[in-house]
């Protein structure tokens, strides 16, 4: 009995609203996978740019009151563009994620590959994980910066 279940979930057809909704929904991650790919290349060109900016103008940044916090131009610079090619690679890692699922779930429904569509499904599986763990990783982070500004307090 227990086989017959599992045998009839996996010989599951698509009708048409199924089919038309998965086909936007790969268009839309395919979307999303090219402008996130194009955000992580203005992050990190971004990045370079203000990190030649800040250190270009060092003068102006190396006032007495960075020069006591041990913090000079040239730090400050290579502290930002860190924060930006991070930023940068994890748009980029996300993107590659979402345009591969995108892809994967248009192919396995234009050719009826159930192999392609299941690692479509794997990449949209993928792309999901990542996000939900940089969520969590950000959360933790503002909470020990709350926890931190409370115990200066």
């Amino acid at each position: 009995m227990e086989q017959n279940q599992n045998s009839s979930l996996f010989s599951l057809n698509l009708d048409a609203q199924n089919s038309y909704t998965l086909r936007s929904t790969a268009s839309w991650a395919k979307v999303l996978g090219v402008v996130s790919l194009i955000i992580a290349g203005l992050c990190i060109v971004f990045g370079i740019i203000m990190q030649q900016a800040i250190s270009n103008a060092g003068s102006d940044f190396d006032s007495y009151r960075y020069r006591s916090s041990g913090l000079s131009a040239s730090n400050l610079g290579t502290m930002g563009l860190a924060i930006y090619v991070i930023m940068g690679l994890l748009y980029g890692v996300s993107g590659i994620f979402a345009l591969n699922a995108g892809n994967k779930i248009n192919a396995g429904l234009k050719t009826n590959n159930m192999e392609t569509l299941n690692a479509g499904f794997a990449g949209a599986r993928n792309f999901f994980a990542f996000w939900a763990i940089l969520m969590i990783i950000f959360l933790l982070l503002m909470l020990i910066g709350v926890l931190g500004s409370l115990g200066n307090m």
